[in-house]
């Protein structure tokens, strides 16, 4: 089966971490669960990287932890588009 260039281009881009997101991702790494005091407040980033769910958000009391998926360190570990 052959794709249409937009998918196959849309799907990459999905796959693929941008500089932010990298850098923040780099927080989580090998971490476990991280408080997000201790991270970049970046609002628009963690939602977004929530909703491609390459991080996952755990809510204890008034606290918020956030760590790595394994979609997240594919994300991660694919080449930057040059």
């Amino acid at each position: 089966m052959v794709w249409p260039v937009e998918l196959v281009a849309e799907d990459e881009e999905m796959m693929s971490a941008n500089h932010r997101e990298r850098q923040f991702m780099q927080h989580l790494r090998g971490a476990g669960w991280v408080k997000a005091i201790a991270l970049p407040d970046s609002p628009k980033l963690i939602a977004s990287l929530l909703n491609k769910g390459w991080i996952e958000s755990s809510h204890s009391g008034s606290s918020v932890a956030y760590r790595i998926t394994h979609a997240g360190l594919a994300a991660k570990s694919t080449p930057v588009k040059l």
